[in-house]
């Protein structure tokens, strides 16, 4: 069996926002949030199981364009969630009812989709997108409120070779509690996928302050680091240049010049890219993925790191 990662969208919550003259808001190509697809295919490069994700805005558009994916090829096998902000959950009803009403139109079963994701993002869920959590998918939680930097526990998939291990990140806007209590939760989640070839990590969506990546303080946190490092493929969070002296929502392109170096990457991939924080003439404001790709390999350079970095495409595969 032959798997695929497929990029569905790798930009930041606004997308082109509303009024921005900078290159990447005037760019005449399609966007679209943060997502990928976990494509396994047959001896006939026909697909036979689909793990989504996230689903935010654009997404599926993405799976519509995939060649995997297209017409009367579509499926859902399994969605799993970083967590619950709108642009990780956006597309989550158009998807599912489309899904549903494809699957009753050829007579197939319309059964529930399997949602994988934190206690805290399907109490947010429920809150936000109800119908879709009574009518159309079938949660699995795989916790309650681990803290930062443990593994819980891998996602109870029907696929023979490939796991899929959850591992628990901050993200501080996220890590709330849907009843407007004082009570923090640990809501968000990054994903080890591991083939017979190939290990990729998906840590995009967390806030600047996961200091265990590179000071672990516990041996639970020891060993996670160790599970992540060496990975053929790190897709990571890099939502604008500049580190700042205070906490952010997510970790810009000099964390990740932090985090990868005890993670030793062999290919680095950056995602939710955006760069308006940094404000026009600074680094990263507006870059298209070409500009990114450049700085980010003169810096990773002279940084002294191994492996190498880049934007991916929108729509790009890679072999797992």
């Amino acid at each position: 069996m032959r798997h695929l990662l497929h990029i569905n969208g790798l930009d930041g919550p606004l997308l082109q926002q509303f009024g921005c003259d900078c290159g990447r808001c005037r760019a005449p190509e399609r966007a679209a949030n943060t997502s990928a697809s976990l494509i396994s295919l047959d001896g006939d490069g026909q697909a036979v199981h689909h793990l989504l994700f996230d689903v935010g805005l654009g997404v599926m558009d993405s799976l519509n364009a995939s060649p995997y994916l297209r017409g009367a090829a579509a499926r859902l096998d399994g969605i799993a969630l970083t967590h619950w902000h709108p642009d990780h959950v956006a597309e989550l009803n158009r998807l599912c009812v489309s899904h549903y009403n494809n699957r009753r139109r050829r007579g197939q079963d319309t059964g529930r989709v399997p949602l994988h994701c934190r206690a805290g993002t399907l109490a947010w869920l429920k809150r936000e997108q109800g119908y879709v959590v009574r009518v159309h998918v079938e949660p699995h939680v795989f916790d309650e409120c681990e803290p930062p930097g443990a593994r819980l526990r891998p996602l109870p998939l029907s696929l023979p070779g490939v796991q899929v291990t959850p591992i628990s990140v901050s993200h501080y806007t996220a890590d709330e509690r849907p009843d407007d209590s004082a009570e923090m939760v640990y809501c968000c989640a990054a994903f080890v996928i591991e083939t017979a070839r190939t290990k990729a990590v998906l840590l995009w969506d967390m806030d600047s302050e996961n200091e265990w990546l590179v000071a672990p303080q516990t041996a639970e946190q020891s060993a996670t680091v160790a599970f992540l490092a060496d990975a053929d493929l790190l897709f990571i969070d890099t939502s604008f240049w500049h580190r700042r002296a205070h906490r952010t929502t997510h970790p810009s392109f000099e964390n990740v010049l932090r985090y990868a170096r005890p993670l030793r990457p062999r290919r680095t991939l950056l995602m939710h890219l955006s760069g308006h924080p940094d404000g026009p003439g600074n680094p990263g404001y507006g870059w298209m993925n070409a500009a990114w790709t450049a700085a980010a390999s003169a810096a990773w350079a002279e940084a002294g790191l191994s492996g190498t970095v880049a934007a991916p495409d929108l729509g790009e595969m890679f072999e797992m």
